[in-house]
């Protein structure tokens, strides 16, 4: 009876061990690919190359610089998309692509503008320094503020409690095997949940909340992500089989050590006189 509780309790322990590992390491994975304004401006050149984000740019310096400073529109337009696609060009946009993507979710209350100095750096003429800040258009989505205030506090709290909890979990659970085999189902299924929240979600799902060319920003960095994904599905999966086959194991040798009842044995030997 006391095992059988205890198999029971150990049952309920890992399925929110399952819950709580599942919402931290997605929800990390998450974070990392839409929620990290840091990670967009160090892939500056995997965000830039969106075309659509990358157009949005050149055409709005291009069209306020142009006519305040007497040049070619053409010309000016040239001259960014050259900044855009060269690297050092690329870190003197990484701030405005900062900027942008933290307050496309909300944690940038302020319009996202392009000052003077940066316009001096961009446009490579001292003379932009007397142009005023241009403002980019980039929305603020509501549903990716809610979302990120709650993995704030959700991933942490949900990892220190996976912790606990498989330590209450292991030491609760009376079979090895039977263990082994409750952890590679977690692993199955964090594999499943990583590749839905850390590739699946800010790849194709997110983009469709906003028709802002800056919603495709989680979608450039899921792209950029996809092999550290296929690295953790393929840690997790191996584990999954480890386990597996280490549960498998513990069995064939359990029923290989059990010996044989006597009581059966003399009964064979006589019925085979």
């Amino acid at each position: 009876d006391c095992a059988t509780v205890r198999r029971t309790f150990a049952g309920l322990v890992f399925g929110l061990v399952y819950a709580c590992a599942s919402l931290a390491v997605s929800g990390f994975m998450l974070q990392r690919t839409a929620f990290d304004p840091g990670s967009s401006a160090a892939a500056a050149d995997v965000v830039l190359g969106d075309n659509a984000i990358k157009a949005q740019l050149v055409d709005i310096i291009a069209t306020a610089a142009a006519g305040q400073l007497g040049l070619d529109q053409t010309q000016v337009r040239q001259t960014v998309e050259l900044v855009a696609d060269h690297p050092d060009g690329q870190k003197i946009l990484a701030e405005v692509i900062h900027d942008a993507h933290a307050h496309l979710i909300g944690e940038q209350p302020e319009p996202v503008q392009i000052t003077p100095d940066q316009l001096v750096l961009i446009l490579r003429t001292q003379a932009a320094a007397a142009l005023p800040a241009i403002t980019l258009p980039v929305p603020k989505i509501t549903a990716l503020d809610i979302t990120r205030k709650i993995l704030d506090w959700m991933v942490p709290l949900a990892a220190i409690a996976t912790v606990i909890l498989i330590v209450l979990g292991i030491f609760a659970h009376p079979e090895k095997p039977a263990l082994l085999r409750s952890l590679a189902l977690g692993l199955v299924l964090l594999a499943l949940l990583v590749g839905l929240l850390g590739y699946i979600v800010p790849r194709l799902v997110i983009p469709l909340l906003d028709s802002s060319p800056w919603a495709n920003v989680s979608a450039r960095l899921a792209d950029d992500s996809l092999p550290l994904v296929i690295g953790m599905e393929l840690v997790l999966i191996g584990g999954a089989l480890a386990l597996f086959a280490g549960s498998g194991m513990i069995n064939r040798r359990r029923r290989w050590n059990t010996p044989v009842s006597s009581y059966r044995y003399s009964e064979d030997r006589r019925w085979s006189v």
